[in-house]
């Protein structure tokens, strides 16, 4: 793994990381507290982003990630917030995001080291 795909996969940590913190909070909290519902709408657009610097190459060899629905989220959420559901937006955060980060966590503990190799 080069140095470029390491650092990005530690971004995608970084979101996947902050979602399930979302999560830890409840559905209630994202039910009554714009914020909270605002923060886990914009990690999907985030982690859309953060998978799409990774490339084509990489996220062709990753079947796990389901990247079509993930872009195809982010689309929503960022263009058509109008037609935004809850539940699903929910299920992302508190379920797929956790599943994801469990599925990437070995290839993460190897960008790890790649970064940590080169700062000595």
């Amino acid at each position: 793994m080069d140095e470029r795909a390491a650092e990005h996969l530690l971004y995608v940590d970084a979101t996947l990381t902050e979602m399930v913190e979302l999560a830890e909070r409840g559905r209630a909290a994202y039910d009554t507290d714009i914020a909270v519902a605002r923060a886990c709408q914009y990690n999907v657009i985030r982690l859309a982003a953060d998978l799409e610097r990774l490339g084509d190459t990489w996220l062709a060899t990753h079947p796990a990630v389901p990247w079509r629905l993930i872009k195809g989220m982010r689309n929503r959420v960022a263009h058509n917030y109008w037609t935004i559901d809850d539940d699903i937006v929910w299920a992302v955060v508190d379920q797929h995001a956790r599943q994801l980060h469990r599925e990437l966590a070995q290839e993460i503990a190897s960008a790890r080291a790649v970064l940590e190799a080169r700062d000595g």
